[in-house]
């Protein structure tokens, strides 16, 4: 018996979101013992997975976006935690975006690809800051966790790229220790040293190191106020990632080594950071595969000189089955020497409604997907005509081009139109008289129907080999402990 679920370390592996437990982990969990992996198993906590308060409240209490999964932080963490047991397959179990937002619908807008920035103020920071303490309790309470990944890209201060250095003086005066802050940088040079062979020198001048600390300063301490929560409440060893995947830009190395920078001089030491390396939700890589290696060995250097690894959000691609485009796996094995860690989620709620659309018409799972489908266009068709908080141009689009699709193909029920692919999620939350019939509809479905159990478990644990097999994390397992 291995144990589990552990804290793995820092280590190259696969991180997996388990949106439908209770459908999802028999295939990974087969995956994961066929190719003698450890990974990690997780939600997102600023929109996937909730408190159980937040699961059980009447619905409209809370964003339809939050916990959107229908499946609480309890829930996800016990069954995960069990069924790793009984499979004797060692994971780790992870509190994914702790996120310093009071929106969930603002992530899943830039996920669909509303370019949304707008700064949390200081009394959403409270709020957000009392919300995160609820998921961590919980988590904790399980006994089942093991890392948080945590997210205070809402703490950013964009502006401070546009402002005037006047205003930007003015704004660094409000720092604390600012004159100790610019010896940290002045007449320094920094060092690292990438896969590729090539060292990378940074230096900064007064005015850069001003910018960058007004622009990521409440960030910063944002990370060690939700970090203060976590050591609180867990009473056991933990691992920390920082997210930066879904900030609007490209994330210049030279600001992640001051990030990181400033969090050594606090004495927080990450294992992963997540830089924006150019990756999209649910779309293949399409840039320049030559232009991704050269900005991940830059990363991937300037991560290493902190004791970390690179962290790859918005895994998956444009289908369940095209990884991230060609070339990338490659580009980022090569870059970063093999060692990184690589996050996927909706890609597998993805691929049980691709198995669902391909039954025959009028079978119990076609019948189902084909509600859910049609609830999920009406709710979003509401949302724009009524402006409701998913309300967006993109949207909008979204909705013509299916309009269009639909016209063309003479088929209401494309599993790859845009819309039903950013959206579908929402299936999973909509309740009619209190319950969620469409998870509890997939759900039943799984554990009665036995050809439909087969082809999910199958599809699953293929889709896991896949992933396991092209960033070869297979037999990782030897690494635990070393």
């Amino acid at each position: 018996m291995v144990e589990t679920p552990l804290y793995l370390g820092v280590i190259h592996h696969p991180a997996i979101g388990i949106r439908i437990p209770e459908v999802l982990l028999q295939g990974i969990l087969a995956a994961f013992r066929k190719h003698a992996v450890a990974g990690t198993l997780m939600l997102s906590y600023g929109r996937e997975t909730a408190p159980e308060y937040v699961i059980n409240a009447e619905p409209g209490a809370y964003e339809i976006t939050r916990g959107h999964t229908g499946t609480s932080i309890k829930r996800y963490l016990t069954l995960a935690g069990e069924a790793a047991r009984r499979w004797n397959v060692p994971v780790e179990l992870e509190a994914d975006h702790v996120t310093l937002s009071t929106s969930s619908v603002k992530a899943v807008k830039r996920i669909s690809g509303v370019k949304e920035v707008a700064e949390a103020s200081g009394e959403e920071l409270e709020e957000a800051l009392r919300y995160i303490r609820d998921e961590v309790r919980e988590a904790v309470e399980t006994g089942y966790i093991r890392f948080y990944t945590i997210d205070t890209c809402d703490l950013i201060h964009y502006r401070a790229e546009r402002e005037s250095i006047g205003d930007v003086e003015a704004e660094f005066e409000e720092i604390d220790n600012g004159d100790r802050l610019l010896k940290r940088y002045l007449g320094r040079s920094f060092t690292a040293i990438g896969e590729s062979g090539r060292a990378y020198y940074y230096r900064f001048s007064e005015d850069e190191v001003k910018r960058l600390a007004v622009k990521y300063w409440r960030s910063i301490e944002g990370v060690e106020k939700v970090l203060d929560i976590i050591r609180e409440n867990t009473p056991w060893e933990f691992g920390v990632e920082i997210a930066f995947d879904e900030t609007p830009g490209l994330t210049r190395p030279k600001e992640m080594l001051f990030f990181l920078n400033e969090l050594w001089e606090r004495g927080i030491n990450v294992d992963y950071i997540a830089p924006n390396v150019g990756f999209e939700k649910k779309q293949d890589y399409r840039g320049s595969v030559a232009e991704l290696y050269k900005r991940v060995d830059e990363a991937a250097a300037v991560a290493l000189r902190y004791g970390a690894l690179l962290s790859f959000h918005s895994g998956s691609g444009s289908s369940p089955w095209s990884g991230k485009g060609p070339g990338v796996y490659e580009a980022l094995l090569s870059a970063t020497g093999g060692r990184l860690k690589y996050k996927v989620s909706g890609v597998y709620y993805e691929l049980l409604l691709e198995i669902m659309a391909a039954q025959p018409r009028g079978s119990r799972a076609r019948a189902l997907y084909e509600e859910i489908y049609e609830e999920v266009i009406r709710y979003v068709r509401r949302e724009v005509e009524d402006k409701g908080p998913l309300y967006s141009g993109v949207l909008v689009r979204q909705l013509e081009d299916y309009d269009r699709l639909v016209e063309r193909l003479g088929d209401r029920y494309p599993p790859w139109a845009d819309v039903f692919r950013y959206y579908s999620f929402l299936a999973l939350n909509i309740r009619k008289r209190g319950r969620r019939v469409y998870r509890e509809g997939i759900v039943e479905l799984y554990e009665e129907d036995g050809l439909f159990r087969s082809l999910v478990d199958r599809g699953v644990e293929e889709l896991t080999s896949r992933l396991i097999e092209g960033l070869e994390f297979g037999g990782n397992i030897e690494l635990l402990g070393k």
